[in-house]
């Protein structure tokens, strides 16, 4: 029987759960404006957001939303409250396809991959091309649907309550609810830099070729007097978010494309470019808070001409003082908390559409979250690098690219489980 419940917000969040955090993630999981989902957990009143459903269709919203911290129940149908105009729908998916769950085929064999043929399947995943057979299949009969109905809105067709929740006029881009930031194994750490070799083994020669066009397109814009490195810092989440766009498309069955390294300028790009600037004037900080720390042993030891002098000793007596010790861990103390606010907020941007300060914000917490995995990843990543740079530094064409994607793989696994 459906239509028999209703989803109520109490008013509350969960204790020891951050409102703005929480907000952003509301946003982000159900397409909708960050300011309207303030305005909804800020309500301090009891707010119906969906009613006529069936059981199974408002225990899952009842569960995403208890992930993202809010405080909510079923009810009997009643009078519906304002909920400030939000509308949770869930996603439609196109006639006939299959559940995630099921890849059983006539006869009780395995049923094959859709894609590749092959006939590894777990989980309702290929374990040889990697792709989610009932995103791949929803693609496909979206694309059908819409070249049999003359190009009407694809993916129209019967409601499924098992699909991930979205806002009305905003589809999913990814697989799955955003749930996250949630913290995993530590061992997941090296499942990340794995999966970005999956990633990398797909398309190889895209990937290297889109990364070597990339690096080649910072020197050249480094060598711009005055600017050139400051156009770098701006635009490189821009183009890292170009990269996991093209990785989310792996995800979903598609090709890394060189085109996508520039995807990023047609994807809430002044967004990107504000993570870039909010980036580039915290390292100037931090740049003129440890430079003001030398300044005290390098006036001790005569100034920079003494350095100049290029005395031994001097360099040594520099090197070992106090003070130099206590800058660098004052840089590094204020630069981890920045780096960990710019890790994920590319595909936060790009891929979940939320604003550059929620993307930040929710990239700190990810990583806040998950020091131990992170660890992990730093340690098997610069390992990874001293290998492959032994060789005349060919094996970095490897290694460059996999933990590239291996930043897509980390934010699916934390924000989307």
């Amino acid at each position: 029987m459906g239509g028999e419940h209703k989803i109520v917000f109490t008013g509350r969040l969960q204790p020891n759960i951050d409102p703005q955090v929480a907000a952003a993630a509301f946003a982000g999981q159900f397409r909708i404006a960050e300011d309207k989902a303030r305005a909804v957990l800020q309500a301090n009143r009891e707010l119906v957001l969906k009613q006529g459903l069936d059981q199974a269709a408002a225990l899952r919203y009842r569960s995403i939303l208890e992930k993202i911290g809010m405080q909510v129940r079923l009810e009997p149908p009643l009078p519906l409250s304002d909920a400030s105009g939000l509308t949770l729908e869930p996603m439609e998916a196109p006639a006939g396809a299959p559940a995630e769950e099921e890849s059983v085929a006539v006869g009780g064999k395995p049923e094959g991959c859709p894609k590749c043929g092959s006939q590894r399947i777990e989980g309702g995943s290929c374990l040889d091309c990697g792709i989610v057979i009932a995103k791949y299949r929803a693609i496909q009969a979206r694309q059908q649907d819409s070249a049999g109905s003359g190009g009407s809105v694809p993916g129209a067709g019967a409601a499924n309550p098992y699909a991930a929740p979205r806002a009305e006029l905003a589809p999913s881009t990814t697989e799955g609810e955003m749930s996250g930031p949630v913290s995993v194994p530590f061992s997941h750490g090296w499942a990340w830099l794995a999966r970005g070799f999956w990633h990398l083994r797909q398309n190889p020669g895209i990937w290297v070729l889109a990364l070597l066009l990339w690096v080649g397109m910072s020197i050249v814009l480094s060598l711009i007097p005055f600017v050139g490195s400051l156009l770098v810092s701006l635009i490189s989440p821009v183009i890292v978010a170009g990269f996991m766009i093209g990785a989310d498309a792996q995800q979903q069955g598609d090709d890394f494309e060189l085109a996508s390294l520039f995807a990023g300028f047609s994807r809430n790009t002044g967004q990107l470019l504000l993570v870039g600037l909010l980036y580039l004037v915290g390292m100037i900080v931090i740049a003129v808070i440890v430079g003001a720390m030398l300044m005290g042993t390098f006036a001790s030891l005569g100034g920079m001409g003494a350095l100049e002098a290029e005395d031994p000793a001097i360099v040594v007596a520099v090197l070992g003082s106090p003070a130099f010790m206590l800058a660098l861990l004052a840089g590094s103390a204020l630069a981890i908390p920045l780096l960990m606010a710019y890790w994920f907020a590319p595909p936060l941007i790009a891929l979940s559409d939320l604003s550059a300060f929620s993307a930040m914000r929710l990239s700190f917490v990810g990583c806040l979250k998950n020091v131990l995995p992170f660890l992990l990843y730093g340690l098997a990543g610069m390992l990874l690098v001293i290998v492959g740079a032994l060789p005349f530094g060919l094996g970095l064409l490897i290694v460059m690219p996999m933990i590239m994607a291996s930043i897509y793989t980390g934010y699916r696994d934390i924000y989307y489980g």
